[in-house]
């Protein structure tokens, strides 16, 4: 008999405790991938004094170099995965960021930023690729829309958890008596601290083994040829393209929120701590909020067609995005609402590529299919936040907005081509 959380019928073999360890991860692990984003603009202003003027293009530069490594990594990650199963590769990649997110506050100049984050990047990149696998091995099929809902939910609840801590830590440990750049890099080693001993806490509590108890293991070279032939689904394809957005949506988010926030600090003649606080429930709320929409979304995708269900969120992203053009600074609160329908738009998108790339790909080589779709995310991470970099300082804010809006309208129309002339069924079509 297979177990269940609520509603949520999990896959033959995985237990309640290896679901919930997973879903304890969708926490701690995007709220730490996500938080450094969102730190990262005080240890530009405050920690190395880069101008403004210059911090969007860096920001960019940082986010490039990142995907970089992902792209050369992501898919090794991936079909890693198949080979030695999903345990050891989250472990690793738990370690590895909490080291780098150890090191980033103590870089001393612009050079040594590039490679703490590199670091970071190595981690991050084991840790994308293996949390999309195993959202998609845990829920049986008809579960998997209210599982990646579920995931997407509490991804929310810990970008929102981890902004309210970065964003007010350092503001209470200078009040306390510590210097600016000390609060900034107690803060970071705090978070480092938390990740290591969730890696400690994921070595003991997600499923060993292999995917399937198989006594030939598929080779990496049937795997990649596997990932790849799965693009002649035009599915699978579709999803591939909106992974570019998923992951796109989540760093524009992360990164140029914030920064448009310590930006507007000198207009606002406030210091850049002080900006930070006031964003932060600007964060908070909208994730919280947004998990209104990841839940009825959800419920959603499980009754519908899920490339229906890619054309409503594609749809609405472009819609979200654009209205981006009306905002003059996200620390005015009466925008808020615009940044609710951001946030919302986002995380479907993510619910909606996680849940059509989990029906589509093969399970046998699913860690192959879904390594492929993070280095399709990987590369709409580093057109989105290098070129979004640019804009933001040649062109203002919005830019970077402005960009990811333009993408939605177009793979909104792919969408509607898909729906057309390769629909599939409601469950497990090929």
């Amino acid at each position: 008999m297979t177990a269940k959380i609520g509603p949520i019928k999990l896959a033959e073999g995985i237990s309640r405790f290896n679901a919930v360890t997973y879903l304890y991860a969708c926490i701690i692990c995007i709220g730490i991938l996500a938080g450094l984003n969102f730190i990262q603009p005080y240890i530009l202003s405050v920690v190395l004094e880069i101008p403004r003027s210059e911090q969007g293009t860096i920001s960019g530069s940082l986010a490039f170099m990142q995907e970089i490594i992902a792209i050369l990594s992501v898919s090794f990650f991936g079909v890693l995965s198949d080979r030695i199963g999903r345990r050891p590769v989250m472990v690793f990649g738990t370690m590895v960021v909490a080291i780098g997110f150890a090191l980033f506050p103590y870089a001393s100049n612009i050079n040594e930023l590039f490679i703490f984050r590199s670091v970071f990047a190595i981690g991050a990149a084991a840790l994308s690729s293996v949390l999309a696998i195993i959202v998609n091995d845990y829920p049986t099929e008809k579960s998997r829309g209210k599982f990646v809902s579920l995931h997407s939910v509490l991804n929310a609840l810990g970008v929102a958890i981890f902004a309210a801590f970065l964003g007010r830590l350092p503001t209470v440990l200078t009040n306390l008596g510590y210097d600016p750049i000390t609060a900034g890099r107690y803060t970071m080693l705090f978070v480092a601290a938390v990740a290591f001993l969730s890696g400690i806490i994921f070595a003991i509590g997600l499923k060993g083994g292999t995917p399937e108890t198989l006594d030939e293991k598929p080779t990496f070279k049937h795997l990649v040829a596997t990932a790849i032939r799965s693009m002649k689904n035009l599915r699978i394809s579709l999803a591939f393209a909106a992974t570019l957005l998923a992951r796109a949506d989540v760093s524009v988010n992360g990164i140029f929120i914030s920064l448009w926030a310590a930006t507007s600090a000198v207009d606002l003649g406030i210091t850049t701590g002080e900006a930070f606080k006031q964003v932060v429930p600007v964060i908070v709320v909208t994730n919280l909020l947004s998990i209104v929409w990841a839940f009825i979304f959800g419920s959603m995708i499980d009754r519908i067609n899920r490339v229906t269900a890619m054309v409503i969120a594609m749809g609405l992203g472009a819609i979200a995005y654009g209205s981006i053009i009306f905002v003059d600074t996200p620390l005015n609160y009466s925008y808020l609402p615009i940044f609710i329908l951001i946030s919302a738009s986002a995380i479907g998108t993510v619910i909606a590529t996680g849940s059509l790339i989990g029906q589509e790909a093969p399970i046998r080589e699913r860690g192959s299919v879904i390594g492929v779709s993070a280095f399709f995310g990987a590369c709409g991470i580093l057109v989105a936040t290098s070129v979004g970099g640019i804009l933001f300082d040649a062109f203002g804010p919005k830019g970077p907005f402005l960009l990811i809006c333009s993408t939605h309208a177009l793979i909104f129309f792919g969408a509607v081509y898909v729906r057309i002339k390769s629909p599939g069924d409601y469950y497990g079509s090929s």
